[in-house]
């Protein structure tokens, strides 16, 4: 009985921390709980287990487990023969690096979208904001520094990343 216990209280942090990420990316705490589950059990989890342990509707699962899909967090799992929907963490560290660096590229294109539109309206006068010239074109050359370093990280494989950090 106390290993049980040990094991729910492991599983919670994970879960906790899962809930954390997702409000913090702006998803649901559902999306949050379900990515701690999958990422927590021992072998790839069905729809129908996941509704069981959460209580959630099987739609509200789908949906979620379909973001996280999506997102590159989950994959599903095809078994011949199963025809259930079942689920696995991404665990592949290249595949985790991949995924987080496309996330923070994502972020920065859409932020230099926007310098790049408030600097056009202000230099064409659509604006009385001149003193943003100075701050976007600060804040263009720190998103142009992380895209390097963004894109210096796609090319190291871990193992160089590793051996750099120790």
């Amino acid at each position: 009985m106390e290993g049980e216990a040990s094991n729910r209280d492991i599983r919670r942090h994970i879960i906790n921390a899962c809930i954390q990420w997702a409000r913090i990316k702006g998803y649901s705490d559902s999306a949050g709980y379900l990515r701690g589950l999958a990422i927590s059990a021992k072998d790839p989890v069905t729809l129908d287990e996941l509704v069981q342990d959460t209580g959630y509707s099987k739609s509200t699962v789908s949906l979620n487990m379909n973001q996280l899909k999506n997102l590159g967090l989950v994959k599903r799992v095809v078994i011949p023969g199963d025809k259930r929907h079942l689920y696995a963490p991404i665990t592949d560290p290249e595949t985790i690096k991949t995924n987080m660096l496309d996330a923070i590229t994502k972020e920065v294109q859409l932020f230099c979208e926007a310098l790049n539109k408030t600097e056009s309206d202000i230099l064409a006068g659509r604006d009385d904001a001149k003193y943003l010239l100075e701050r976007i074109a600060s804040l263009r050359q720190s998103y142009e520094m992380g895209k390097k370093a963004i894109d210096f990280l796609r090319k190291q494989s871990l193992d160089e990343i590793k051996e750099s950090l120790e």
